[in-house]
Parts: structure tokens; C-alpha cells; sequence
């Protein structure tokens, strides 16, 4: 049976952190990291990174991808057991998107064998719950270097735990994806309009900047889509 999605919503949100993490340890490429409103560097070969004091138009010149090197995983951790239940984030995911009865590979329910489960991203049913994996819709990196690199910690991991932004999706279809906005990558077609809106919604919602080219590709789809008046509205 499938659960619906604002209840699957409501369920993973319970799951998560409700106060920022503090420092996690571990530097990004660059040998340094974010700490509040500011960046710390631990090598000496680390640069500084021009996220506190980017203002105007001179910002929207820079080359986003410059900033990819500051990008560390831990301050958008999403693969975590928040609950402590011993079910991570994806296992959760797993265990209430299924259309049918999961098992698991161990009799504590930690991990999730087999269940039934729609990639929407290629129309595709997955029976084996190792070929499915956690995708951000608006992608980690992509958030970071337009823009989310100046979020607090706690939005960081908002970000990255909401379930508006997270899809179970075939794992050869994510690396093909990889950090692309819709100009460069788009699901199927019948999801086409659905994934639009989403980032959308989400751009919205974190107050996100979405490259030029990506933005005509999303208001190009959704101009097309039902809810706009477009192709298939009745």
C-alpha cells in the first residue's frame, strides 16, 4: 500500500535535526570549512572563498563553479539515522515509498532488501532496493555555488533532508544527472512537468538563484504543462 506523499512528508520531517549541527570535523578540498559566518582554513595553501562579502552585480559575474571547492559533504548530511531507530534517511525513504511489503536483510529492519518502487525519473519499477539510490532534485552542489554556500548550518541540512527534495531514483540515472540543472539534464517527459515545478518551489522556498539557462528550461516546461493551460489541459 502506498503511503501518501504529505504523510511521507510529515514522517520524514519528524526525523529531523531541529537545532544547526555544529562543526563536523572533516575540510573540504579547498583545507578548510564554514563555521557560522565565516571560513576557517586549516592548510596554507587554502584560499578564502568570496561567500560573505559578494554583493550586486559584480556576484552574478563570478564563475559559480570556483566556489565547488568549498563545497563539504558534511554540512549537507542527509544519509543519517536522526531517530536513532537504526534506519537512515534512505532506508526510511525506502520503507514508506514502497508499493509493496519491503524485507530486510536483517531482523532488526535496519536495511531494506527488496519492496516495490517507481523511478520517476525513468519510468522505471525497482524490485532490489540496492539499485536505487537518494537524488536531491535541486542537486547539493548546484544549491551550494548559487548561492546556499552562505546558509546557516541549519538550513544547509534542511535543504538537504526536505523531502520536496528527495527522489529514490535509479543509481545509473543519478550519475547521469550528476550536479546538472534542467538545461543540461531532464527526466522523462511525463515527469518533466512535476520536476520543473519542483524547482520551482524549492528555488522559492530557499530563496535560490537559478542560472539563466536553467530558468528558461523550467519556465519553457512548465508553459507546456496542464496547470499552465498548455498541452494536455482540458
Amino acid at each position: 500500500m502506498n503511503i501518501p506523499r504529505s504523510l511521507f512528508k510529515l514522517l520524514v520531517l519528524a526525523c529531523l535535526p531541529l537545532t544547526a549541527l555544529g562543526h563536523a570535523g572533516r575540510t573540504d578540498i579547498n583545507g578548510g570549512h564554514y563555521f557560522g559566518q565565516s571560513y576557517h582554513c586549516h592548510m596554507r595553501a587554502c584560499e578564502m572563498p568570496d561567500t560573505f562579502n559578494r554583493m550586486g552585480r559584480d556576484s552574478l559575474l563570478r564563475d559559480n563553479r570556483d566556489r565547488e571547492k568549498f563545497f563539504n559533504p558534511d554540512d549537507w548530511s542527509f544519509e543519517e539515522d536522526y531517530d536513532e531507530d537504526c534506519q537512515s534517511t534512505r532506508q526510511e525513504m525506502l520503507i514508506l515509498t514502497s508499493g509493496a511489503e519491503v524485507k530486510y536483510t536483517n531482523p532488526r529492519n535496519c536495511i531494506v532488501r527488496t519492496g516495490k518502487w517507481l523511478d520517476e525519473y525513468t519510468g522505471k519499477t525497482f524490485n532490489v532496493a540496492v539499485q536505487i539510490d537518494i537524488d536531491h532534485v535541486i542537486p547539493l552542489m548546484y544549491a551550494h555555488i548559487h548561492g546556499g554556500d552562505r546558509w546557516d548550518a541549519g538550513k544547509k541540512l534542511q535543504f538537504a533532508n526536505d523531502p520536496l527534495n528527495i527522489m529514490l531514483v535509479e543509481k545509473r540515472e543519478i550519475r547521469r544527472k550528476s550536479d546538472r540543472g534542467p538545461d543540461r539534464y531532464l527526466p522523462r517527459e511525463e515527469f518533466q512537468c512535476e520536476y520543473a515545478a519542483l524547482w520551482d518551489a524549492l528555488a522559492d522556498k530557499y530563496d535560490l538563484t537559478i542560472n539563466t539557462r536553467d530558468r528558461a528550461e523550467i519556465s519553457m516546461i512548465r508553459r507546456d504543462c496542464p496547470e499552465f493551460g498548455g498541452a494536455g489541459s482540458n
